[in-house]
């Protein structure tokens, strides 16, 4: 019976993607299927509620207290904030943008108000468009891999 079991599990351990070498900005990154932010996009509502791992580059980060960064992966783009928010243990670094990163969170469908959304403009590099509609990922860790 426990060989069954062992074998009955080993394929979800097979399934774990393998994190490349790299910073990690907070939490513990718990190894798990990496997905690229436009395949996400590509059928948000499936990746709801759950924990993710997304692959996307950096874009914009806050210049005032790294508190928020947006992503892109081709024509998809997401917002991220850390779980704590703003003033939180955790910040954002601004020599990520432009770079591949991986980001450890839940995603879910944001719609920002007008205020909102200028304010974070005016925290952002110039000519950052931040979306009024559009989605959110709520990170708990970001993983910077090496080289990138």
């Amino acid at each position: 019976m426990k060989r069954f079991l062992l074998l009955a599990l080993l394929p979800l351990f097979a399934c774990q993607a393998k994190l490349p070498a790299g910073e990690v900005v907070g939490e513990a990154i718990e190894p798990r299927t990496v997905v690229p932010l436009a395949v996400v996009d590509a059928s948000p509502s499936d990746y709801y509620d759950q924990t993710l791992l997304i692959e996307a580059e950096a874009v914009a980060v806050c210049e005032s207290m790294g508190c928020w960064m947006k992503i892109q992966d081709g024509d998809s783009s997401a917002m991220v904030r850390w779980e704590e928010g703003c003033g939180g243990k955790y910040v954002f670094p601004e020599e990520i943008v432009g770079q591949r990163i991986l980001i450890q969170a839940s995603f879910y469908p944001k719609t920002m108000s007008e205020e909102d959304a200028e304010h974070l403009e005016s925290e952002a590099p110039a000519g950052t468009v931040i979306e009024r509609e559009g989605y959110e990922c709520n990170a708990s860790a970001i993983l910077i891999p090496e080289g990138k």
